[in-house]
């Protein structure tokens, strides 16, 4: 058989088992979100369901909560109808420990299948001279090993626009709250974007009065375009572990390289 017609028949193959791998719309919950998290999500909440508007809201967050205890918000509050979680967590986990946070974000994922996740990344105090980059390095390794995890980068805003926060340099005044509610709600709309598999490449607009801050909605866009160059190949790596003949099209194109 000639490779051009082998590479006909697994690229046909390949369409044939992305469509029987990819959910159709709506699947993974309705469309609701449940967020969960500490005092800076107690800060954020009210100013969420404006940037989400038509959005079914669940909350739950308590100040000075770790990440074994805002997993706990997470069982207590988690409904399988939601289809998205936000997981706000780690600022009060001890920064030495950085397996705190991790360890939580598993147990998440393990219980919520294949449903999205938006994981801020942490700006957090630094506690004798330990500070943030273990527990945001964690945030973007889970991210990295989950498809379509969204990462509002409430880090990056926070070294660029000092302003946002109050004196203690941990919860933000209201305008940081504000602005911090944009990059969940962002990150939620990202989700429902790749759940429901769009047509198009969701948009995510950026927070037009703080302009210095749209090069984090310009890194966020780069990122998503990575994720959507990326997309096809993750799923048909995936699918071909259920699909036989995507796997069986896969190893002849191999074959033959």
């Amino acid at each position: 058989m000639s490779r051009a017609r082998k590479l006909a028949i697994a690229a046909g193959a390949a369409v044939l088992a992305l469509c029987l791998a990819v959910p159709s719309a709506g699947a993974g919950g309705n469309g609701g979100v449940l967020v969960v998290g500490d005092s800076l999500e107690v800060l954020t909440i009210p100013y969420l369901q404006r940037y989400l508007p038509g959005v079914p809201l669940t909350t739950n967050a308590v100040g000075g909560y770790n990440s074994y205890q805002i997993f706990d918000l997470f069982q207590e509050s988690y409904d399988p109808s939601q289809s998205v979680v936000v997981f706000d967590a780690g600022t009060n986990d001890n920064p030495a420990y950085p397996q705190i946070l991790a360890a939580n974000l598993s147990k998440v994922a393990a219980q919520i299948g294949d449903r999205c996740m938006v994981v801020p990344t942490i700006h957090g105090l630094t506690v004798d001279g330990i500070g943030n980059e273990g527990r945001n390095s964690v945030v973007r390794s889970f991210a990295a090993s989950r498809l379509g995890t969204q990462v509002p980068n409430w880090a990056g805003a926070v070294a660029s626009h000092p302003e946002l926060m109050q004196p203690d340099d941990l919860h933000p005044v209201p305008a940081g709250a504000d602005y911090r509610a944009r990059l969940i709600a962002n990150g939620v709309k990202g989700c429902l974007a790749f759940s429901h598999a769009p047509t198009e490449e969701a948009q995510i607009s950026p927070a037009p009065e703080l302009a210095p801050v749209n090069k984090f909605a310009r890194r966020q866009l780069a990122l998503a375009g990575e994720i959507v160059t990326s997309l096809g190949t993750a799923l048909a790596l995936r699918a071909a572990r259920r699909q036989p003949l995507l796997a069986a099209a896969l190893s002849m194109f191999s074959a033959d390289a």
